[in-house]
């Protein structure tokens, strides 16, 4: 006759452990074909430099680029403004023909061009943009938004900057605004 032996003990955490560890790959996995970033957890942006800047104040264009004076300034303070943001989820507001015609003639707006695509780490589809604007003063300007774009066209959606302050500080200080 043969003996049976049954277990000392049940193991009822291994399967326990397997199904979470399963459920949190599968739902890794859906973001990160959702937002075509492996790194999304992160919420940050890697190199927010800009090559080029075109600052309107009341309809005059400034075109600020490496080896103009205030370059450097303007570019740190906008790498430091933009390597973080505050939301989860693009904002629900357009940056539309009207506003910009709005900037042709009165507010402060930054606009800043890249030769390579912006990369951010976010837990929402962002895209791959090569140009940022930022409204200073005027049109959804006190909110902290910036907008994405791409060839001269500005995508649906604005994003939050978590901390302005050195950004408008440093225009402050080279006497864009007040």
């Amino acid at each position: 006759m043969i003996e049976l032996k049954h277990p000392r003990q049940i193991r009822v955490w291994e399967p326990v452990v397997m199904f979470v560890a399963i459920a949190v790959l599968i739902v890794y996995a859906i973001n990160v074909l959702n937002t075509e970033d492996w790194l999304w957890f992160r919420a940050q942006t890697i190199d927010a430099t800009p090559n080029r800047i075109v600052l309107m104040v009341n309809g005059e264009r400034v075109l600020i680029q490496p080896g103009h004076a205030e370059y450097q300034a303007l570019a740190t303070a906008v790498q430091t403004a933009l390597q973080d943001f505050s939301n989860t989820d693009l904002i629900n507001i357009d940056f539309n023909e009207e506003s910009l015609t709005y900037y042709d003639n009165k507010g402060v707006l930054l606009e800043l061009y890249y030769d390579n695509p912006i990369n951010f780490h976010a837990a929402f589809r962002v895209g791959k943009p090569t140009q940022i604007l930022i409204p200073i003063e005027g049109r959804h300007a006190g909110y902290d938004y910036f907008f994405r774009g791409d060839k001269g066209i500005w995508w649906f959606g604005a994003m939050r900057m978590a901390d302005s302050l050195p950004l408008f500080q440093t225009l402050a200080e080279l006497g864009y605004i007040k």
